[in-house]
């Protein structure tokens, strides 16, 4: 009944509007190099604070969507992808473009696009239900583990520098520290301050730590080099669209990479930057002829755009089932679902079921939308990247701070924000994860809170942890975690020296 109920929720034109909305700024996120989902849903999650979320989720989903295709649109006809899930895409995409057939590779990209996020779709509302009703056998030391869990996916946020990803992961626990202790009612770090008793708020967080300080970033490469824009050259956009039949030739790439791309992104930590290259590879060892790929064959950029879009419904499978988020992008709509009032879990589908359906049915329609969208009109979005710099850097800058004032207006919101965003260009210029920070400051709470009434329950027997079947299983996956984040990490390390 509730899946029904969901269905006619995301068919309500107030509904649909919103999602063709979200679809369409995450395409313009996406395209734009250097901002991505993440920072698209940052920036939009303050203007959803006063909506229902029955239509707020939805546009969010939509914004997810749309920003993972909208990468490959300026790798198509730039050669310079949106976003690092879109990577692969340039190896055929942008030979395609060269070659007059930049609207082939265009809607090759789109449908493959639409399919892998459908497939994930569907994925999600099949197998996301009896998880979750498994984590109602958690107790305080298994969420304390499941949060501890959630937090080895820094290794694949920093692959490029571990140290650097425990570090701004150690400074998300702190911050997470900030307001009033969950046991005892001891506020901690708030210096007086009463608008931080009940923590850092959330939405100016986000804010600070990712839209901020891509306006510092932007400004500065202005002043310093005096790019006017973010990406330059000239569109190459035309030729003949994708055949149906064309589509048809390739079906088993279509479903291969989505198969691929939804199992990476429900894998903690294992993101589309990941899924693009694996299913591009995957397609290329298994096409009759490997020589066409890297030389312009929509089959290329087939495998890995179904790829990419597949782990975006993937990430949120343990996400809504178990609180972890699976990439950055997940982290941020976590965010959003607690600021809804959402707390990830068996209740999400049960005392809220009607909502949670929704959003995962609206996830599967923004894909078509994202198809419609994107079929007749890529090569408007491509036009974003023309976009003067001077008019981009101060007008999301102005977005941020109205998005920070909103949710409680207060001017305080607004330093928070300044201040938070100001640390975390320096941050962000020294190359330190701004997820891991994100990350810590959602689990870390949970973890401790998990951690205090475990010992509570023991009466300070750390045994507890270790007699209990689940716990050991969170045990043996936290250890498998960190053994792939490793191991990640150095095959990141190795591809630039094998690229020199």
């Amino acid at each position: 009944m509730e899946l029904l109920q969901a269905f006619l929720n995301v068919l309500r034109p107030l509904t649909l509007a919103a999602m063709t909305a979200g679809v369409a700024w995450g395409i313009l996120c996406g395209a734009l190099p250097g901002l991505g989902a993440t920072i698209g849903i940052a920036l939009l999650v303050p203007f959803t604070f006063g909506m229902d979320p029955l239509i707020a989720l939805p546009m969010l989903a939509g914004v997810y969507a749309g920003a993972m295709y909208g990468g490959g649109i300026t790798a198509v006809l730039l050669g310079v992808p949106g976003t690092s899930a879109g990577a692969a895409t340039i190896y055929d995409g942008y030979p395609l473009s060269q070659k007059g057939e930049a609207n082939k590779a265009l809607t090759a990209s789109v449908s493959a696009s639409a399919f892998g996020g459908v497939f994930s779709a569907l994925v999600l509302l099949l197998i996301a239900p009896p998880l979750a009703r498994a984590s109602l056998a958690f107790g305080p030391p298994e969420y304390c583990l499941l949060a501890v869990f959630g937090l080895t996916i820094i290794a694949a946020l920093s692959p490029q520098s571990f140290s650097k990803g425990v570090i701004a992961g150690l400074i998300g626990l702190f911050l997470g520290t900030v307001g009033a202790d969950p046991i005892t009612g001891e506020m901690r770090f708030t210096f007086g301050a009463v608008h931080l008793y009940d923590g850092i708020p959330l939405i100016p967080l986000i804010l600070g730590l990712f839209a901020f300080p891509r306006c510092l970033i932007l400004a500065e490469d202005l002043i310093r080099t005096g790019a006017t824009r973010i990406s330059s050259g000239a569109e190459r956009a035309g030729g003949k669209k994708l055949t149906f039949p064309e589509m048809a030739r390739m079906k088993r790439t279509y479903l291969r990479s989505s198969v691929l791309g939804t199992l990476i992104g429900i894998i903690p930590g294992a993101g589309a930057n990941i899924a693009c290259f694996v299913g591009y590879a995957a397609a290329k060892r298994a096409a009759k002829d490997p020589g066409e790929f890297g030389r312009g064959t929509p089959e290329g950029v087939v495998a890995a755009e179904a790829a990419n879009n597949a782990v975006s419904n993937g990430s949120l499978v343990p996400l809504l089932t178990l609180s972890v988020p699976g990439n950055a992008v997940a982290a941020v709509i976590l965010g959003a679902l607690m600021i809804h009032g959402l707390t990830p879990g068996a209740d999400l589908f049960t005392k809220h079921g009607e909502v949670t359906y929704t959003f995962i049915v609206g996830a599967l329609f923004c894909n078509l939308i994202m198809f419609a969208m994107g079929w007749y009109g890529s090569r408007l979005f491509a036009g974003v990247v023309r976009v003067p710099t001077f008019l981009l850097a101060p007008g999301m800058m102005l977005v941020s701070l109205v998005g920070a004032f909103t949710v409680r207006q207060l001017i305080f919101d607004i330093g928070v924000t300044i201040t938070i965003g100001f640390a975390a260009y320096i941050l962000t210029r020294a190359e330190f994860p701004m997820p891991a920070i994100l990350l810590g400051v959602i689990l870390g709470p949970m973890a401790e809170v998990g951690f205090r009434r475990a010992m509570l329950m023991s009466q300070n027997d750390f045994s507890i942890f270790l007699t209990r079947p689940l716990s050991l299983l969170l045990i043996g996956l936290t250890i498998v975690s960190l053994i792939a984040g490793k191991q990640l990490q150095q095959q990141e390390q190795r591809g630039p020296t094998r690229r020199k």
